[in-house]
C-alpha cells in the first residue's frame, strides 16, 4: 500500500487550539527564526490544549525546549502519555515533543496539553503524520488541480478571481471572497484531496463538508502566510466526490481565499 508523509505548520486551520494559545513571530521573539516557517504557537495557560485529528499510522508533534517551558502532556485516542518536560537551560528548536509511529491505518486524535506550573510554556511548531493510502501494489500520484479548472464551482457573483497578494498563489491564480455565505464545490474522482490557500488576520472561518461530514476550521491567524494546506481527507474510495465549502465570517470585513488543491491519483480508483 502506497505511503505518504505530510508536515503542517502550527498555523494550518487543521489544528484546533484552545483560546489561550497565541501565535509567535519575530515581532514577539527574537528567537522566532529558529522556528520553522519563523512562526509557532504556545500558551503559558495550564491545561491550554492544541489538537489535530488524521487518517494515517503515525504522528510526530515539534516544538522548542527553553528556560521558560515547562511539562506537558500528550493524549493520543483517549490514552494519556507520562508527563514530559519541555524545560531546558540550553534552547532546542524543532525538538520532537511526541512520536508515535506504529499505528493502525484509520483516525486518530492527538492532543498536546499544558502541564506545567503557571507561567510556563509549551509550543507548537509544526506536525508530521504518516499514512498509507491507496490499495496494495498501485502506484501513487499527487495532482495539482488550479482553482480555475472546471471542477471548483463558485456561487454565482460572490467570487473574485483576482486576489490580493496574487504572486503569492501557486501559478499566480486564486480566487477570494468577502461576501458572507459565498460557497464552492469542488469536484473529484480519486481516493484523496488537499486543499490549499492563505492564512492570516483578515482571514476568516470556513466549513467544509465531504461526505455527508460537516467540519469547522479558522483561516484567521495573526501572521500572514500562503499555499497553507487547509484541509485534506484520504483513504475515501472511489469516487465521484463532491466537496463543499461556505465562508463564514465571524467579523465585518474578514475574507476568504483558494488557492489551488491536490489529489490523490491511483489506477483503481481514479475512474
Amino acid at each position: 500500500m502506497p505511503s505518504f508523509v505530510t508536515t503542517i505548520e502550527d498555523f494550518s486551520p487543521l489544528i484546533v487550539y484552545s483560546p489561550d494559545w497565541a501565535q509567535g513571530s519575530s515581532q514577539s521573539d527574537n528567537l522566532a527564526s529558529s522556528y520553522s516557517a519563523s512562526s509557532f504557537f504556545a500558551t503559558s495557560t495550564s491545561g491550554g490544549t492544541a489538537s489535530f485529528t488524521f487518517n494515517g499510522t503515525g504522528i510526530e508533534l515539534f516544538g522548542a525546549e527553553r528556560s521558560n517551558h515547562g511539562l506537558y502532556v500528550v493524549t493520543l485516542d483517549g490514552t494519556q502519555y507520562p508527563p514530559a518536560s519541555g524545560e531546558s537551560a540550553n534552547a532546542t528548536f524543532q525538538a520532537t515533543l511526541f512520536s508515535q509511529t506504529d499505528l493502525t491505518q484509520g483516525l486518530h486524535t492527538v492532543t498536546l496539553q499544558n502541564d506545567g506550573s503557571s507561567g510556563q510554556f509549551v509550543d507548537l511548531d509544526y506536525i508530521t503524520w504518516y499514512g498509507n493510502i491507496g490499495e496494495n501494489d498501485e502506484p501513487l500520484s499527487v495532482i495539482t488541480v488550479q482553482d480555475d479548472d472546471p471542477s471548483f464551482v463558485y456561487s454565482s457573483n460572490d467570487w473574485s478571481d483576482t486576489p490580493s497578494n496574487l504572486g503569492f498563489f501557486s501559478g499566480s491564480s486564486g480566487h477570494s471572497t468577502s461576501t458572507p455565505g459565498a460557497s464552492l464545490t469542488y469536484t473529484f474522482q480519486v481516493t484523496g484531496v488537499s486543499l490549499y490557500g492563505p492564512v492570516g488576520p483578515n482571514y476568516a472561518p470556513f466549513a467544509i463538508e465531504l461526505n455527508g461530514a460537516s467540519l469547522s476550521f479558522s483561516a484567521h491567524k495573526s501572521q500572514n502566510a500562503s499555499q497553507v494546506l487547509l484541509y485534506h481527507a484520504d483513504n475515501l474510495g472511489a469516487g465521484p466526490h463532491t466537496l463543499s465549502l461556505l465562508f463564514q465570517p465571524s467579523a465585518t470585513g474578514q475574507i476568504f481565499a483558494i488557492d489551488y488543491a491536490e489529489v490523490f491519483h491511483d489506477t483503481i480508483n481514479s475512474g
